[in-house]
């Protein structure tokens, strides 16, 4: 009996726990959104900032370092539900050059955009991806990460986001499980490559690449021997280095004497953009100064203002 009532207390003290830090981080990124909604919500982008698809990879295709490139973390979802696709529209509407979203998969093998494994945090639902069906997926409204409102969002498939998108802007899949063949097809279904960069480890972008040599792959290094090995078998378009890897004046330089023309992505997500929503846009000016042309940002409404006013 008295191991059981201690069982009990210290389950009920892990539940209060996680409940208090659960509404803190809420009540934070209340606070964030608020001091969001007072410094960037009246940005209005000049005419001459929005560039098409065709100058966007106009751009993409110029020589790296000459023009930071604002990639959107799961679309422009400060005031809609992260990878939804009203977050896409947003981002399109903002001037973002490049979206980013996450692919996984569904029990009965539809291709969903979602990050987490779960849709706990995205959804006033429970459950694994994975384990749910394809119905059971949509049937969840999505939820705004900062306000935590219930929207009339629901989760789109890969086909429906890239539909969203077709002819817009550039597009970054992060892919999260093991269907390259299926988000191949479903891209090649499209005729979207064009526009297609794939974010994936090395066995799915060696699939890509046997497919469609001309295919824009992203690899994701960790170390500076795996920067080195992944831009020597590539020599790819695009590489993602994050600064909790690298030192990144090193890693640039690494980069550049071996493939000039490669663009180097960095994200501001974190840190660097809190600083911004907070008036301080250092950060984000110290990637620039140190060679990364491509930004990913959760702010991609302040940074494409930013980058047009230079």
């Amino acid at each position: 009996m008295k191991r059981t009532i201690q069982i009990i207390l210290t389950l009920s003290f892990v539940f209060i726990s996680f409940f208090s830090f659960s509404q803190r981080l809420n009540d934070e990124k209340a606070q964030l959104f608020a001091t969001y909604l007072q410094n960037f919500d009246r940005l209005n982008q000049p005419e001459e900032c929005f560039k098409n698809l065709k100058g966007i990879k106009k751009s993409f295709r110029k020589k790296a370092g000459k023009q930071v490139l604002i990639a959107s973390h799961r679309g422009d979802h400060m005031e809609a539900p992260e990878n939804s696709i009203l977050a896409f529209k947003h981002a399109i509407d903002n001037g973002t050059n490049i979206v980013e979203f996450d692919i996984r998969n569904s029990i009965d093998d539809s291709l969903m955009v979602i990050h987490d494994g779960t849709i706990n945090r995205t959804t006033f639902g429970t459950g694994k991806v994975e384990e749910m069906t394809y119905a059971q997926l949509r049937s969840f409204s999505l939820v705004n990460d900062y306000t935590q409102e219930l929207t009339d969002s629901r989760m789109p498939t890969l086909y429906e986001a890239l539909l969203a998108l077709k002819g817009e802007l550039m597009i970054d899949l992060d892919i999260k499980c093991d269907k390259i063949g299926e988000i191949y097809a479903t891209v090649e279904q499209l005729k979207m490559f064009d526009q297609t960069i794939f974010f994936c480890d090395e066995a799915d972008m060696d699939y890509v690449l046997s497919k469609n040599p001309k295919a824009y792959v992203m690899p994701r290094a960790r170390s500076m021997e795996e920067l080195e090995h992944l831009l020597r078998k590539y020599s790819p378009k695009i590489v993602h280095i994050d600064d909790s890897n690298f030192d990144i004046p090193e890693a640039v330089k690494l980069i550049r004497s071996i493939e000039p023309k490669c663009r180097i992505w960095a994200n501001t997500l974190g840190n660097r953009d809190i600083m911004a929503i907070n008036g301080n846009d250092a950060g984000i000016w110290e990637l620039k100064e140190l060679g990364i042309d491509v930004i990913q940002t959760d702010l991609p409404r302040h940074l494409s203002h930013l980058f047009c006013e230079e």
